[in-house]
């Protein structure tokens, strides 16, 4: 029993750590958990604590060492009966092909998650892939059913009186009514989640938070209350060494020094972007990144390297099913623009 007792605190160190900014701490408290499990027989904490490990990874832009511990996860639970395990990896699985771009598996592992989470009575989860299904349809260019997931989402977070699950929900609904040209709707929605994050001390959400609040002044070309939200959002993605998010930080910073007249810096910073988007793995991201550096390029005189760019960006949103951006890259390869540089 002690064991047990002793695993599971360090199970739970390790997955609180990961809200944090303690890489070291998650990955050293994950692995003596682990050293205790060894030579006993697999149980639902084990499934648990591989899942919890992927997480931290994932959440720190190394998806490709999260997916074989989701894996082991789901695997672990399936043989075990542990349903909600297998709801939980499934769910975990489904973040990492919708970040990849694969939207046909992730809307799969959602939809698999959400049916044994209802079927388990887990609300939270039940929530949480709610979520997900809403990211899925607002990638495929369809709001309203995104908005429906969301909404019946924070209903159950609200209810349960999840403050992390609210976090989140409500940063993609800022997303979401700010691409709408709801900007009253998304700043509410963003102050509010804001509020609690750092009241939680939840790093990963602020960041993420302070990108999207970044997007919506730059979206309403208010300069001045854009650049904290900037700077603030790459400090904490250094800080928790995470390649996407800091490449998505550095592409607001590209986006601001390019609508401030400075074409040539803002090809600088948003290159450098791109190379970071690749090492995070974020299919999405990376097209978003490439369709800035081709509007810089283009404002730069660069025409030839523009539409290359363009073409790349369109390339990777077509693979994914990203259809609203595909259409804004396609606008920019029909104007018309010669291929050679001028």
């Amino acid at each position: 029993m002690r064991g047990t007792v002793e695993t599971r605190r360090l199970a739970e160190v390790a997955r609180a750590a990961g809200l944090g900014d303690s890489a070291d701490e998650v990955l050293a408290a994950g692995m003596d958990a682990g050293a205790l499990l060894t030579g006993e027989e697999e149980s639902p904490l084990l499934a648990d604590l591989l899942r919890w490990q992927g997480s931290v990874l994932r959440d720190r832009g190394r998806p490709s060492d999260a997916e074989p511990l989701y894996e082991r996860s789901l695997a672990v639970a399936t043989r075990l009966s542990y349903e909600g395990g297998r709801a939980h990896a499934l769910n975990c699985l489904g973040t990492l092909a919708q970040r990849r771009g694969d939207l046909a598996a992730a809307s799969r592992h959602f939809n698999e998650a959400f049916k044994l989470a209802e079927r388990c009575g887990e609300d939270r989860l039940t929530a949480m892939a709610q979520q997900n299904l809403a990211i899925v349809a607002d990638i495929r260019g369809d709001p309203d059913t995104a908005l429906a997931h969301y909404k019946a989402s924070l209903r159950t977070f609200e209810k349960t009186q999840d403050e992390r699950g609210l976090i989140w929900v409500l940063n993609n609904l800022g997303l979401l009514y700010s691409r709408g040209g709801d900007f009253v709707s998304a700043t509410a929605a963003y102050d509010r989640a804001l509020a609690a994050a750092r009241r939680r001390g939840d790093l990963l959400a602020e960041g993420s938070l302070e990108e999207n609040r970044a997007e919506l002044e730059l979206d309403r070309n208010q300069f001045d209350q854009a650049r904290p939200s900037i700077n603030r959002a790459v400090e904490i993605a250094e800080q928790r060494q995470d390649p996407a998010a800091q490449a998505a930080g550095l592409k607001l910073r590209g986006v601001l020094l390019l609508r401030m007249g400075q074409p040539s810096a803002a090809v600088e910073t948003l290159t450098q972007a791109v190379a970071l988007s690749e090492l995070g793995e974020d299919a999405l991201g990376a097209g978003q990144i490439r369709y800035e550096l081709g509007n810089a390029l283009a404002d730069a005189g660069q025409l030839g390297r523009a539409r290359e760019v363009w073409r790349a960006a369109l390339a990777g949103f077509e693979r994914i099913g990203a259809r609203q951006w595909a259409a804004k890259v396609k606008k920019k390869l029909t104007l018309g623009v010669p291929d050679q540089n001028l």
